[in-house]
């Protein structure tokens, strides 16, 4: 539903293109304003970033306060960052 409401429609204006009755190029109204996105990465990241403002909105601040928590432990943490570097290097880096 997220997909045919909201991202497709945004997607729409970043990439469409069609060929209007005078025999010109049209394009989607983001498209005119001159953003360029080659992978994606405009339209994923606004429509997740918009939606999620919107449901922090909607759902507002927690109505109790979270106790503090104890100080978690350092191997784990260095474990876990360690996994993460890796994985995004090896994605991003090639």
């Amino acid at each position: 539903m997220f997909a045919t409401v909201i991202y497709d429609p945004v997607a729409h204006w970043v990439w469409g293109a069609w060929e209007a009755q005078d025999g010109k190029m049209r394009y989607g109204w983001l498209r005119e304003l001159g953003v360029l996105d080659f992978a994606g990465g405009i339209v994923v990241h606004l429509t997740s970033g918009f939606s999620a403002l919107a449901v922090a909105l909607v759902i507002g601040q927690p109505s109790k306060k979270v106790p503090q928590e104890e100080a978690h432990s350092l191997p784990l943490v260095f474990i876990g960052t360690s996994l993460l570097w890796f994985g995004w290097n090896g994605f991003n880096g090639g």
